[in-house]
């Protein structure tokens, strides 16, 4: 069984593809839940070190505050992961209204670190943080009403807190949207804005984004089917660790779509994702050992 994997974020469907399987299935969460906060950048490197960011903490710096919780959740720079602890000083942060803390906060309630899951609460700490033109937490909100998660699946409200987010420049935010138009989830399916806000989302870095590119061009979906570009897309999501984008371009090189069939190459791509828990990955390396395709 061979699975080529397009990014969605829904459920999983499956249709016949030549010999082969082709999976619909979940995409990586598009950095729904990213608690990069205005002090740190994307690699959670902090300004100050964490004896400074405690004392200012301490003091009641709400912005050292949400740094100190972001440390204990992760366990940043050496600091041992605590959720008990992120948790105390987010909720100092948020209670300053500190947009950042408030977010941070949401996440532990909608993804429950350290406490019961609790959509409710994740909504209401997303809306203060939201009202405050915190594009993580619009993106988030969106997720939720996107998801039906704690609130009644809601598409109009779901994209327009994406499009608040988007607006302000978030990449995960534009690749809601992208996904949206692709699905044509609450909006007329429509692949030339789908395009449009994936490439906003991939200038920008963004994995899911690169990948969405990268299976419209395989696939010709909206665009002349391309499968240069394709393998372009999916090398720069690939580089990222997305392990769809590794099934894939092990894929183009086990049936030699756009490149030269070469089993070894599929079987190195194969192997990364499949190391990551990949299924699709790992049942394709099933399918070639089990062909005699490769050791």
């Amino acid at each position: 069984m061979l699975s080529l994997i397009p990014h969605r974020k829904f459920t999983q469907l499956s249709i016949a593809l030549l010999a082969a399987m082709l999976a619909l299935p979940v995409t990586a969460a598009p950095n729904t839940y990213t608690t990069t906060t205005t002090s740190t950048n994307v690699s959670g490197q902090f300004q100050n070190d964490f004896a400074t960011d405690l004392k200012l903490a301490q003091q009641g710096n709400a912005l050292a505050q949400n740094n100190v919780g972001a440390r204990y959740l992760f366990g940043l720079e050496g600091v041992q992961k605590d959720y008990a602890q992120a948790k105390v000083w987010y909720e100092k942060a948020a209670a300053q209204g500190d947009a950042d803390g408030q977010n941070n906060l949401s996440m532990m309630y909608a993804q429950g670190w350290g406490v019961k899951q609790d959509y409710a609460q994740a909504k209401s700490w997303y809306e203060k943080a939201a009202a405050q033109g915190n594009a993580l937490a619009q993106n988030n909100l969106g997720y939720m009403y996107d998801e039906g998660l704690g609130v009644k699946q809601d598409y109009a409200q779901a994209k327009a807190w994406y499009e608040k987010s988007a607006a302000q420049g978030y990449a995960g935010a534009q690749n809601n949207l992208g996904l949206m138009y692709y699905e044509g989830l609450g909006v007329k399916q429509d692949y030339t804005q789908a395009k449009a806000w994936y490439e906003k989302a991939a200038a920008q870095g963004d994995a899911g984004a690169q990948y969405n590119l990268g299976y419209m061009y395989q696939r010709g979906w909206g665009v002349k089917q391309d499968y240069t570009q394709a393998k372009a897309w999916y090398e720069k999501a690939a580089a990222q660790g997305d392990s769809s984008a590794q099934n894939n371009l092990g894929f183009m090189y086990m049936q030699g779509l756009g490149v030269k069939q070469d089993y070894a190459k599929a079987k190195a791509w194969y192997e990364k994702a499949a190391a990551q828990g990949d299924a699709d990955a790992q049942e394709n390396l099933n399918y070639l050992r089990g062909n005699g395709l490769i050791r």
